[in-house]
């Protein structure tokens, strides 16, 4: 079953340290780090995930990052989005926090941030979220989930890009 919690104080402060770390063990070689995914919300109940978008440094490839991020207990989602880096830290078995890393000339219109984005900045945004999440909350698959969300997500980043004066795109990058 997909695990949803209710919005925890604590979410901020656990990307903080989480943020922290990660520059510490990329060494220069990430410029930007920003919360991201659900937790960033305030106000959503969300998976018990950390996201974390890291800006790659000028020249990085976002997929040679794995050694660095492996120090700190992540390792590479290789089958994932094939656009950034991802990296995965779980514990037990369950995902705890997930880091993309994106070249610095993919930041400023990445998917995730923009999402992110206008979730953060729009109410009417939030509550249509927080309706499918009402909705579909008991879906046991992870995959089926997803795919009951894909619309709205498309839709959330639509409005975003088209408020940025940006083209559509796919929200889905694998």
């Amino acid at each position: 079953m997909v695990h949803l919690e209710d919005p925890d104080a604590a979410w901020p402060s656990a990307y903080g340290r989480e943020a922290a770390r990660l520059v510490a063990a990329c060494e220069g070689r990430v410029t930007e780090v920003e919360h991201i995914g659900r937790t960033a919300v305030p106000g959503l109940v969300a998976k018990p995930i950390i996201d974390v978008a890291a800006r790659a440094a000028p020249g990085v490839d976002p997929f040679t990052l794995g050694p660095a991020l492996e120090a700190l207990g992540y390792r590479q989602h290789r089958s994932g989005p094939k656009n950034h880096g991802v990296y995965v830290r779980s514990r037990d078995g369950v995902r705890t926090h997930i880091v993309h890393v994106f070249a610095h000339d993919a930041w400023n219109t990445c998917n995730q941030r923009l999402v992110r984005d206008r979730l953060l900045h729009h109410a009417d945004a939030r509550a249509r979220y927080a309706a499918l999440k009402e909705r579909i909350g008991e879906i046991a698959d992870g995959a089926e989930y997803t795919a009951a969300k894909r619309q709205l997500i498309q839709d959330l980043l639509d409005e975003e890009r088209a408020g940025r004066g940006l083209p559509a795109v796919s929200a889905w990058d694998k």
